[in-house]
């Protein structure tokens, strides 16, 4: 694989391995800017029921300070601290694919399907014990 797929391979995992990022590109592909307030109103609103006023200042500080700096470096979306817009990039547009994998598989996650089992680490089922014991 050349370097290049591999670092952007990398990239694609480092982000949607963390949750608010992966919040925080969900929210891009139904919009193609939006601002650190509404961001940071819809994020609080996920983790609560209510948006408490406490909470939402504490993720928009980590939206401005961390986790829009990583994306940005990234090459996902432009932020400008200055005015508060985030705004999606063409490598998000070009990424469109992995980011809406990672939402179906949230969402599937999330309607309570349970964890995704793994064939290789998953108990043996009764029928295949029965037939290893013959």
């Amino acid at each position: 694989m050349p370097e290049s797929t591999q670092s952007d391979a990398a990239s694609i995992f480092n982000f949607l391995s963390r949750p608010c990022c992966r919040e925080i590109t969900y929210y891009l592909l139904e919009n193609r800017e939006m601002s650190v307030e509404t961001l940071s109103r819809r994020l609080t609103a996920e983790e609560h029921d209510v948006t408490p006023e406490r909470e939402q200042r504490r993720v928009r500080t980590s939206l401005i300070h961390d986790l829009l700096p990583r994306l940005e470096e990234d090459g996902l979306l432009e932020f400008d601290p200055r005015s508060g817009s985030v705004t999606r990039t063409e490598a998000f547009d070009a990424r469109r694919d992995e980011i809406e994998r990672a939402r179906a598989l949230d969402e599937g996650l999330r309607r309570d399907e349970g964890p995704l089992e793994s064939v290789r680490y998953a108990e043996p089922s009764a029928a295949r014990l029965a037939s290893s014991n013959d």
